[in-house]
């Protein structure tokens, strides 16, 4: 039979492992988002896929597939300073400057956003042209902007 006090005691240890639970669900999920290079490298992977994917359609002259290229572009930007938020610079090409200027560093993703979006914009509308360099330049720009600043060498 249970009593007031063996009760009392099931509950205090209850408690304490609910809270030793919760401490380390914390730290681990700090720890996740803090150091999350595997996502943030498959981002600049994928952006950098999609530009290629966006001058070969672009060279073959297929407006939908350079809307569907740009759109990724827009959308993997979009993503980019959520990627890089609370994080810190490790065994990567990541500069330190990113979270010691991240207005600035979204900024710049934003910017890239943008001339996805306005390129997806032209290829839907028709307008998008036909010369690759030209319209992979509009995008090509303001990630040369970025690296530049927040891109370390290869090492």
């Amino acid at each position: 039979m249970f009593t007031v006090r063996k009760l009392s005691k099931i509950g205090l240890v209850a408690a304490a492992a609910l809270a030793i639970a919760v401490a380390f669900t914390s730290v681990s999920s700090t720890d996740v988002s803090a150091d999350n290079h595997a996502d943030r490298n498959a981002a600049m992977k994928s952006l950098g896929g999609a530009m290629k994917a966006l001058g070969a359609a672009v060279a073959g002259g297929d407006a939908s597939a350079a809307q569907a290229a740009a759109t990724k572009i827009s959308a993997t930007a979009a993503e980019v300073p959520d990627l890089f938020k609370g994080g810190k610079p490790g065994a990567n090409r990541a500069k330190a400057e990113i979270w010691t200027n991240f207005g600035d560093f979204t900024a710049k993703a934003n910017a890239l956003k943008a001339a996805a979006d306005g390129v997806a914009a032209d290829a839907a509308a028709g307008k998008l042209g036909s010369d690759p360099k030209a319209v992979v330049g509009k995008i090509g720009a303001t990630c040369a902007a970025c690296h530049k600043v927040y891109r370390g060498p290869k090492v």
